[in-house]
């Protein structure tokens, strides 16, 4: 049987940053915690413009979004530092959220 090429995704490189294909619902929960931690953004909907993850000490994931509500169209980031394997539920997600410039 021959070998197919081209259908594996491309491997991740230490530091290297590549666009997320297709979120999922972890992405998601990512953004939701995130705008539930603003208190002023929890619950808006949004919609994602822009996402990447680089592989770090665990994978930096980051979400340029605006809010569906907001005729400015304002970008804001928010990146998602996943450590899973850290015994600290606060280390093992850490959080920001900013406005895109």
């Amino acid at each position: 049987m021959e070998p197919v090429i081209g259908t594996l995704p491309e491997p991740i490189r230490l530091g290297g940053e590549r666009p997320i294909e297709a979120l999922t619902v972890e992405h998601h929960e990512f953004i939701k915690a995130a705008l539930d931690g603003t208190g002023t953004h929890a619950g808006r909907q949004y919609q994602v413009v822009r996402s990447t993850e680089r592989v770090v000490a665990g994978v930096m994931f980051t979400f340029v979004i605006n809010f569906e509500d907001d005729e400015t169209q304002q970008l804001y980031k928010i990146t998602a530092w996943s450590r899973p394997w850290m015994p600290d539920k606060d280390e093992a997600l850490k959080l920001t959220f900013e406005r895109h410039e």
